[in-house]
């Protein structure tokens, strides 16, 4: 079947020659030349590089014509496979932070309701990851480099480095799902880290939100009734509905029914993605009403000049400056919520998790409880609104 010598190659003049099965070979110089692949596929003709001579022996030029016959077989042409393992190398050999800029942009970007976050994924990945996981192609990166990253902050910046380790797991299965890493994943805290580092847990007390007390909060919301500021009747809503500051902040009219008494809080400007019915008490109307006199923007409370929603610092500022002797959260008021309505005794413990936007963490549990118990959480919320306007005492 073939008809080329090893021998008889070196001497070859100019020009191109067949061994037989579609391998050429195409002499350029004396001694120098480029092996192709002619095939027919599909009734199309095809020529492909098998690599350069003297570089590429003959016998290694034949053992490509065979592997690229096989995928011929399977119907797969060869050239497009090529071009394909072409397109997969320059991948690999991508920096870290180009591929962690391409997973934030392409896959994180719309998943995130804080504007912050984008902001502290870029920090970290810049501060802590990007010195030393570039310094080499992203496919040769390995469980070494990881530590290394993570270990000079693993027992002083614990919480910083058990985010970024989670940032470095999940970019790194972003790319082994596209084939551009083909190891186990260096940066699995089950498979390797937990392995070398200890536990984050164990070597940090979590840092909670500062939150008021419930005895104190009737006090502190009479006072709050007192100001005629957006960011202050925002702060009521947070504290009367629970929830978080971005998705009072974020809230439109069009979210209100009155008469139905519910907010429908829209996936994405939930935590959760996920879309959320809000009870609404008395005291919640009162306010939305109120607002939509002030003011005729499409924000519940807008940067009138910017016809945008209040800053995310807003309700915060109003706490520093207002009630400067406070050692509160925006966030911390619903852990207020959560202690007085654990502590009254007589809420189911989903209702409460469920008034909160938590999501059920068991698959079990969530194939089995499939109502989001919204009348049970109507009495909660009006017995939170009680407690708060009634009588200090």
């Amino acid at each position: 079947m073939y008809k080329l010598k090893n021998k008889q190659l070196i001497h070859l003049t100019k020009g191109k020659y067949h061994d037989g099965g579609g391998l050429y070979i195409r002499i350029t110089h004396q001694g120098k030349g480029l092996w192709t692949y002619r095939y027919n596929l599909n009734k199309a003709s095809h020529e492909m590089s098998l690599g350069t001579f003297p570089e590429v022996k003959l016998s290694e030029a034949r053992e490509k014509l065979a592997e690229k016959k096989r995928l011929r077989l399977k119907q797969i042409n060869p050239l497009h496979e090529k071009r394909k393992h072409e397109i997969l190398k320059v991948q690999q050999n991508k920096k870290f932070s180009e591929i962690a800029d391409l997973y934030i942009t392409t896959k994180k970007r719309e998943e995130w309701t804080n504007p912050k976050s984008e902001q502290q994924w870029r920090s970290t990945i810049e501060t802590y990851a990007k010195p030393i996981l570039d310094r080499k192609p992203f496919i040769d990166i390995n469980h070494n480099d990881i530590v290394e990253v993570l270990l000079p902050i693993w027992t002083t910046k614990t919480e910083t480095a058990r985010r970024l380790q989670q940032r470095l797991f999940r970019i790194i299965s972003f790319a082994k799902i596209k084939k551009w890493y083909d190891k186990e994943n260096p940066a699995s805290w089950q498979e390797h880290l937990s392995h070398v580092l200890p536990d984050p847990y164990k070597i940090q007390k979590v840092n909670h939100h500062s939150y008021m007390k419930h005895k104190d909060i009737k006090s502190f919301y009479n006072q709050l009734c007192e100001l005629e500021l957006f960011s202050a009747y925002a702060l009521r809503v947070v504290i009367l509905t629970v929830a978080r500051t971005s998705e009072v902040l974020k809230s439109k009219f069009e979210e209100f029914d009155l008469e139905r008494r519910i907010w429908t809080i829209p996936y994405q400007n939930m935590k959760a993605r996920k879309e959320h019915n809000v009870p609404l008490s008395d005291e919640v109307i009162k306010i939305i009403n109120f607002m939509k006199r002030k003011h005729n923007h499409a924000f519940v409370f807008p940067n009138t000049y910017l016809a945008k929603p209040l800053s995310n610092g807003a309700m915060l500022n109003l706490l520093k400056t207002r009630f400067p002797d406070l050692k509160v959260t925006v966030h911390g008021f619903r852990s207020t919520f959560r202690t007085w309505a654990e502590e009254e005794g007589k809420y189911q413990h989903y209702v409460i998790k469920f008034s909160q936007a938590h999501q059920l963490p068991d698959k079990i549990e969530k194939a089995y409880l499939r109502s989001d118990l919204f009348h049970q959480r109507i009495t909660i919320m009006n017995d939170w609104e009680k407690f708060l306007i009634s009588k200090e005492g």
